[in-house]
């Protein structure tokens, strides 16, 4: 993974998956406890970024692999709102950059 100017980060479909469902699963556990009415039961993209950061903090060796992988978990984020349509942004949150996110009601993870 380079976070070299000009450079196309890629990974591999399962590094994808593993990613993305990590990712799920820590929307619905949140949701879940949040759903009684103590909490708004949605997370921020920069909170979901930061929680995956914290997961695999013991496999990163640097501050280039940290950049590179948040870039990663940032585009799998996006990818899951607008192509896959996993996750649905919450309009009217004023803040385009950092959206609140929650994972769509029908999608089951594989």
């Amino acid at each position: 993974m380079e976070t070299e100017e000009g450079e196309n980060l890629r990974i591999t479909f399962e590094e994808y998956k593993k990613i993305s469902n990590m990712l799920i699963l820590h929307m619905r556990e949140y949701e879940e406890k949040n759903r009684d009415g103590s909490g708004d039961g949605a997370l921020k993209k920069q909170q979901l970024v930061d929680w995956y950061l914290q997961q695999i903090e013991e496999d990163i060796e640097g501050e280039q692999e940290m950049i590179a992988r948040k870039l990663v978990t940032e585009k799998v984020l996006e990818r899951l709102v607008k192509v896959d349509n996993v996750l649905l942004e919450i309009e009217g949150t004023g803040e385009a950059e950092d959206p609140f996110l929650v994972v769509h009601p029908n999608y089951i993870v594989e």
